[in-house]
């Protein structure tokens, strides 16, 4: 039989490298406002907040601060800190709160039984207590050297001006309209007036622009008073009442007793490196276990890609998943900034699942997150929902240290894809060598106790030798919308130069940005 021979579509990203600083985000206009910050004399703290509202404006269906957020620093003193703004049940919650389709039936990006009418993943019903605009704010009081008004000017001139979308915006925006468009304000602010989606440049055609008119004046407010507008006053109430008109259970108790938490980062060590990442009911502690169990095999001396490597990352993410499952109870995106000093910070931020729970109160232009969705709708499980009960959540944002220097930013968005973006790209600069840019794109594995996924560019004859394994194998094929492996973005501190160096997801428009 003679087969056909086609072309075959590859992408790749050149590793920018510079000394001045550098901001990895999965936005070039957040990457620009954080370099902005470090070109007026702020530190890698003030850059990377100032890129994590951009986000938030730019890309309003992976994070805002109607969602959460949590980040890691180490300064360039060695001290070392993290603070989370990750986001709780309201009081009103109940365990049986959600009625269950019944059946096998399951929904939602963690799949938990199914819900009737998507209750706890869509609309006000599935809104829970946000968390982002606290947690950078406190970062900034705590760690940044630049005032909360010059750190946000970039995200309020983008909100209130606007800015043309992208193909990815576009498409974004397209592929959550039926979430966007059941109550709220969402559809009036991410459509075009007769509903049809807003448009990316097309041909000659400009692209249309996304003006957030309602999210500028909120984000003015939080510049001039601080994060406690959101919390208490006339937005806490307008957020309250619209929620609650319709049917959801936030109330005002939940808003007004809710702080950030700046805590000790957990620390670990990786073949003689320091891992610093978040402790708690986050990503933190699974990506920290896993890198221990492989920490006792000599993964180096293993071929790289081969069976023996990926299937020992493979049995050390079920081991750690395992473990997550049962203890642990409580569409993201992450970002990196390391200034000339090296100060590094790594932050991820989220509102679950793309635009979270799709709704905005009226006259607000923040879309809530919806955190219902983290939670097990079934009672009596170690995360099923009570009132006011944290969230487990996956951000895994991690910094790196070789002896006393600085070596590595990384984290990356993916639900619970981040823990093992996460892991593999460690594993791939500690024990391969690898410089930024391939350490976040080598085609990866994801298991979480049943079948094992692999990237389609893993070669035919390795997966062959996990199946002999014992492996379940599934291959996925990862693509400019997908994030079947996450989307792992990173800055690397060359040892021997000093540069720092940025690697970020070839799919997708992440961009890394130096001085």
């Amino acid at each position: 039989m003679i087969t056909d021979v086609r072309s075959q579509w590859h992408h790749s990203k050149t590793e920018p490298v510079a000394r001045g600083g550098m901001v990895t985000a999965e936005h070039h206009l957040a990457a620009e406002a954080g370099v902005e910050m470090l070109r007026d004399g702020g530190n890698a703290v003030d850059a990377a907040v100032a890129a994590a509202f951009v986000m938030g404006v730019v890309e309003p269906f992976t994070s805002g601060i109607g969602g959460i957020a949590g980040l890691v620093i180490r300064r360039a003193d060695g001290t070392v800190g993290s603070i989370e703004g990750s986001t709780r049940a309201p009081l009103g919650a109940r365990a049986d709160m959600f009625e269950l389709v019944g059946g096998d039936a399951r929904a939602g990006m963690y799949l938990w039984p199914a819900v009737k009418g998507g209750a706890n993943i869509d609309g006000a019903t599935s809104v829970s207590v946000p968390g982002q605009a606290a947690a950078l704010c406190l970062a900034l009081e705590r760690y940044g050297s630049l005032p909360r008004g010059r750190v946000m000017e970039p995200s309020i001139r983008l909100a209130r001006e606007g800015f043309e979308i992208d193909w990815y915006v576009a498409l974004a925006f397209a592929m959550y309209a039926e979430r966007l468009w059941k109550a709220g304000d969402a559809r009036r602010i991410f459509f075009r007036p007769s509903g049809a989606p807003l448009r990316p440049p097309i041909g000659t055609e400009p692209s249309d622009r996304v003006v957030q008119t309602d999210l500028a004046r909120t984000l003015e407010c939080i510049a001039r008073e601080g994060p406690e507008v959101l919390y208490r006053g006339e937005i806490a109430e307008a957020i309250v009442a619209d929620v609650r008109a319709n049917g959801g259970v936030l109330g005002a108790a939940d808003l007004a007793s809710y702080e950030a938490s700046e805590r000790k980062p957990l620390q670990t060590m990786y073949r003689g490196h320091r891992v610093i990442t978040l402790d708690g009911l986050t990503g933190g502690p699974t990506v920290a276990r896993a890198l221990t169990v492989l920490d006792a095999f000599p993964v180096g001396a293993k071929e790289q890609g081969g069976v023996d490597h990926l299937h020992l990352v493979a049995e050390a993410l079920r081991a750690a998943f395992l473990y997550r499952f049962s203890q642990l109870a409580d569409h993201t995106t992450h970002l990196n900034a390391i200034d000339k000093e090296h100060t590094m910070v790594s932050l991820t931020q989220t509102l679950g699942q793309g635009f979270g729970s799709g709704f905005v109160p009226k006259g607000t232009g923040i879309v809530l997150v919806d955190g219902m969705t983290w939670f097990d709708p079934v009672p009596g499980h170690p995360n099923s929902i009570a009132p006011g009960k944290r969230v487990l959540w996956a951000g895994a944002p991690t910094l790196i240290v070789r002896g006393n220097a600085p070596l590595l930013a990384v984290g990356a968005p993916g639900g619970r894809k981040i823990m093992s973006a996460v892991t593999q790209a460690i594993v791939n600069v500690v024990d391969f060598g690898d410089g930024p840019q391939d350490a976040v794109n080598r085609p990866r594995v994801h298991d979480e106790g049943e079948e094992l996924l692999v990237d389609s560019r893993i070669p035919g004859e390795v997966r062959e030798g996990l199946a002999a394994l014992g492996h379940q194998i599934e291959v996925k094929e990862e693509t400019l919308m997908s994030a079947w492996f996450a989307r792992p973005n990173a800055i690397l501190i060359d040892p021997k130069t000093g540069e720092l160096r940025g690697g970020v997801d070839q799919l997708k428009p992440a961009v890394a940005i130096g001085l």
